[in-house]
Parts: C-alpha cells; structure tokens; sequence
C-alpha cells in the first residue's frame, strides 16, 4: 500500500506540479523566511485561542490515502469546520470580492473530509483566515470540492511514479515566491527550452532575474553566552557583559 500523502503536498501540487515533485518525491525541502513566518503565527495563535474552542488534530486516511494536521476545529452551531490561518493576503474575484487561493482551497477541502471521515459528522465548509488582508473566506465542501481533491490525489499519485520533473510553470510569478527557485532553477529550465525550441519561442523576451549574480550575504556565528545582537546605524552590534561592543558591517 502506498504511503499516506501529506495534505500540505496538495497544497504544494495545486501550486505548482513541479514543486511538489520536488518535495514529495525527491525530499527537498527549504524553508524560507515565509516558512518561518507562519510557524510564528500558528505559535502565536495557539497562545491566544481559547482551548475549548481550539481542537488542533492529526488526522490520517486510508481511504482518502492522506494525513495532515487540521490548524483547527471549532464547532458552529452543532457543526464541526475546520479553519486554515494564512498570513498573506486573499485571492481577489473578478468582482472584487476575497477568495481563496486554489492550493489554500484545496488544502481546507482535505482537512474536512478528514474531520469528515473522523468524526462521523458532515462537514459542509472550511474556513480560512487571511490574516493580511483580515478576511475570512468560506469553502464550500461540496460535490465539487471532492471531485477536485478526488483529481488532485489522482494526479499526486501520477506523479510520484514518473521518472522526470514536470516543466516548469508558466506563471513565472509563482516563482518569484518561492522557496525551492534556487534548487528548481526556473528561468535557467525556461530558456534552455527556448533555446531547443527556437522555431516556437521569441529568444528575445526578457529573462526574470530571481536572484542577483553576486549574493553578498555572509553568515555571522555569535557563540558567547547571553550576548546580545543589535544594530547601529548600518552595522550590527555585539555586545556582551564585560566586553566591549564589537560593531560589523550589516549584509548578511
């Protein structure tokens, strides 16, 4: 029997199919800035829920072949919805209205039907929170909804049997954010395709640069016991009891 798929890896494939190859099937994994971002806002929220209203589960399916944690579950009205606590922004409809993301729909569409599944109970919507833009937008669990997790599970399977990493997106924004571009390497797989392809492909359209040609960065290790890390001006400042503070220039 195959091996439960993790729910955050359809959050992954409904953003980009390549990306979650590089995850769930080649396990690599970086995470950024934004990664960590979200980690302090789960702490954060935890801290300030209300226990008796913040049921944080670890589910597992085998008939769905998925497992994941739910963010939480609250109970509305005799009914049980699982909610998704994001800390960017909507998606905007055509109308202008808040909507979800189609890998945070997804997302939400499979935690319910594993609260479904758990509890006994129909679960008619998830909920999720952007917190950048203090909206809250409703899923609808419906007929729809698991049809398209029922074909998004299809598709995670079909490719975890393939050989080859799927091309890389179209929508080069996708990339800009994310975290597995210096691994992935977009644009470089963009114009060596353009480049096997000249007939179909205008060789001049401009390449997006995701990163600089020199990364300045260093990395600096403070290994003294209760030192502390602040900033002057544009350097950074060290100082420990009994020391002199040590000042160091601020790229890194």
């Amino acid at each position: 029997m195959a091996q439960p798929l993790r729910i955050m890896s359809l959050h992954a494939l409904a953003y980009c199919e390549r990306l979650f190859y590089l995850e769930e099937v080649e396990n690599l994994r970086i995470a950024d800035e934004r990664v960590y971002a979200g980690r302090r806002l789960h702490v954060e929220l935890e801290r300030l829920e209300d226990e008796d209203e913040w049921l944080r589960l670890n589910l597992e399916s085998e008939r769905w072949g998925l497992m994941g944690k739910v963010d939480c579950v609250r109970r509305r009205d005799g009914m049980l919805i699982p909610y998704e606590h994001k800390k960017g922004r909507s998606a905007v409809s055509a109308t202008g209205l808040p909507k979800a993301w189609a890998s945070d729909r997804l997302q939400v569409i499979a935690y319910a039907a594993l609260v479904e599944e758990h509890s006994g109970r129909k679960v008619t919507e998830g909920r999720i929170r952007y917190h950048a833009s203090n909206v809250m937008v409703r899923v609808p669990i419906d007929d729809e909804a698991l049809e398209d997790l029922t074909k998004a599970i299809a598709r995670a399977r079909e490719l975890q049997d393939t050989v080859e990493r799927p091309p890389v997106t179209e929508n080069e924004r996708l990339c800009v954010k994310c975290s597995l571009a210096p691994i992935c390497l977009p644009e470089e797989a963009r114009l060596a395709s353009m480049l096997s392809n000249p007939p179909r492909v205008e060789l001049e359209r401009p390449q997006l640069k995701l990163f600089p040609a020199d990364d300045d960065r260093r990395t600096l290790h403070v290994v003294t016991q209760g030192a502390r890390v602040g900033r002057r001006g544009d350097r950074l400042e060290i100082s420990a009891k009994d020391e002199p503070s040590q000042l160091h220039p601020g790229v890194y």
